[in-house]
């Protein structure tokens, strides 16, 4: 009687906990269902996915064969098929477009590169010519003789249109043009044109060699200017990745480390400590006039001298 007991005692408490497990089972379901619908609700959908209007699916097939004998998908675009296999433009068409190109971003970088070119054609028949060597020598170098004996104050600025060498212009050149479309888009957000940087730039840096020329040196190039543009990109953003290669080493650093090293570099020329004959106090110049445009630049002081002077203008015209 007492074995009977307990196997019915015990069935009912087996019988109890399975009812009290499946009913467990189908509150935390109900629980997951609410949530479920909570968060569906809150997602807006009823599904994990939402469809986009803007794809269309398309099946990705093998294709057929090329002219060159490869297989291309039948989803891909021919422009993208074979623009790697079409011919570039001739030489003279590709300058052509580069120069128009140029010009339309920007007169400045256009006129200023194009007169260094013209002016570097010149430089090579200075020896052969006395007129021409007479004209360069007087009017498009800077050095103490022509501007502050001679009072040829132009020459503070032509002198950045004069290179002999080729090495010397094309190093130029590619700084000029890549330093010098950032900025531009820079001053061109405030509505401040390109070309006062760039002549304000040569004057500063034209001065500083002739203030810290101790003997009868002279200097010309693009220098001072195309590390003005440098000096002002680079603290506008500093972390910039900057690619080189110096005696075919390359090199990339952020912008910000290389205004720091042609500083150190230009005072260590002038201190006489790193290689001659380069006019490390025209690159100073350089560096030291784009850091003070920068500040100018962004306490809003360039945006203020800009409006008065176009206001001026205006007015007088």
């Amino acid at each position: 009687m007492i074995g009977r007991r307990r196997k019915y005692h015990a069935f009912l408490f087996l019988l109890a906990t399975i009812i009290a497990l499946s009913s467990a089972s189908v509150h935390s379901a109900s629980i997951v269902g609410r949530a479920t619908n909570s968060v569906y609700s809150i997602r807006g959908g009823g599904s994990y996915y939402e469809s986009n209007p803007n794809y269309h699916s398309s099946a990705s097939t093998l294709g057929d064969l090329d002219e060159q004998g490869f297989y291309r998908g039948a989803s891909v675009s021919s422009k993208l098929q074979y623009s790697q296999y079409q011919r570039p433009p001739p030489i003279t068409q590709a300058v052509r477009n580069y120069f128009t190109s140029l010009h339309q971003f920007s007169p400045t970088l256009f006129y200023g590169t194009t007169t260094s070119l013209f002016f570097f054609i010149l430089w090579q028949f200075q020896s052969t010519s006395h007129a021409i060597g007479k004209l360069l020598r007087n009017h498009f170098v800077c050095s103490r003789y022509n501007v502050l004996k001679k009072k040829r104050f132009h020459a503070l600025v032509l002198s950045a249109l004069s290179h002999a060498s080729l090495q010397h212009l094309a190093v130029n050149l590619y700084a000029y043009s890549t330093f010098g479309r950032s900025v531009k888009q820079t001053l061109a957000n405030q509505g401040v044109p390109l070309w006062p940087f760039v002549c304000s730039a040569s004057v500063f840096s034209s001065f500083t060699f002739l203030a810290m020329d101790r003997g009868g040196g002279s200097c010309i190039g693009l220098s001072g200017v195309t590390l003005a543009l440098l000096a002002f990109d680079s603290l506008n953003f500093p972390s910039k990745e900057l690619r080189m290669i110096v005696s075919f080493i390359p090199i990339q650093l952020p912008a910000y480390y290389l205004f720091l090293g042609l500083v150190g570099i230009s005072i260590a020329g002038i201190m006489g400590l790193v290689g001659g004959g380069v006019a490390h106090s025209t690159h100073l110049g350089g560096l030291l006039f784009g850091s003070l445009f920068y500040e100018a630049f962004q306490r809003g002081y360039v945006r203020q001298l800009n409006y008065k002077i176009r206001k001026a203008y205006n007015a007088i015209r």
